[in-house]
């Protein structure tokens, strides 16, 4: 489960609880970790498409590149700045969650170089190089992946113990995060951008999100910046798809 494919550059983080083989729903210890460990993974495998296909993007898909990689920044601002708000919060009340707010800092600025170059190239200001590309994406992918990897033990449920005595408040966090989600922009962006970097035979049941949200992620979102979703390992109905620049 989790595993990468040979052309991925970066590594998927391993699940520590298998959601096909134990009931996480009514557990917010074990749920919590799995739903980040989903959703880090769905960044990975963004972060992989990008590197992998930089060099291969050609001249008429250069803003459909442009404008799925900036769909990637948006996805990952929108999770962190529901961290900051909501989840590191209440963690910080019995855990010390400093290391995690330090190396969403160290990414921010390699990550704003990467945006602005993008969106020159959707803007049609610079034109496209896949090698520059690729290097700015390798100025935070290690930075920004290691970060994914490390703070899935910060919230393990061995740590998540000291929530014993309030496993009702770490609900509460949990469904104010995702009320959050409902209100954010994104929805023809980064709803299917999930579902597009999503292993469904991992966790078919997941996002924790509505049957209608998801029916609309996966039927009517993606039409909206269809060009965009070449580049994703999967459809947005979780199907594995060909590379981009192969047969």
């Amino acid at each position: 489960m989790s595993s990468n494919t040979s052309s991925d550059r970066y590594p998927l983080i391993p699940l520590a609880i298998n959601p096909l083989l134990q009931s996480i729903d009514d557990d917010p210890q074990n749920l919590f970790v799995v739903d980040m460990t989903l959703i880090h993974n769905a960044f990975i495998r963004g972060v992989n498409s990008i590197w992998r296909n930089a060099p291969l993007v050609k001249p008429a898909d250069a803003r459909s590149f442009a404008g799925y990689c900036l769909t990637l920044l948006e996805a990952i601002h929108g999770h962190h700045s529901g961290e900051e708000a909501f989840i590191f919060p209440f963690l910080a009340t019995k855990l010390d969650m400093g290391h995690n707010l330090e190396q969403h800092e160290a990414f921010h600025g390699p990550i704003e170089e990467f945006k602005a170059y993008m969106e020159s190239v959707q803007a049609e200001k610079e034109t496209y190089d896949g090698e520059r590309a690729r290097g700015l994406v390798e100025a935070f992918g290690q930075l920004l992946v290691t970060h994914l990897h490390d703070e899935i033990p910060t919230i393990s449920p061995e740590r998540m113990k000291a929530f014993d005595d309030d496993k009702a408040g770490l609900k509460k966090m949990m469904e104010d995060l995702q009320e959050h989600i409902k209100t954010r922009p994104g929805k023809m962006t980064v709803f299917p951008f999930v579902m597009c970097h999503h292993n469904i035979k991992e966790a078919p049941n997941w996002p924790p999100a509505p049957t209608a949200i998801k029916w609309f992620a996966r039927n009517i979102a993606p039409y909206f910046h269809y060009s965009y979703w070449k580049f994703s390992p999967f459809t947005p109905h979780g199907v594995p798809q060909t590379l981009y620049g192969t047969a």
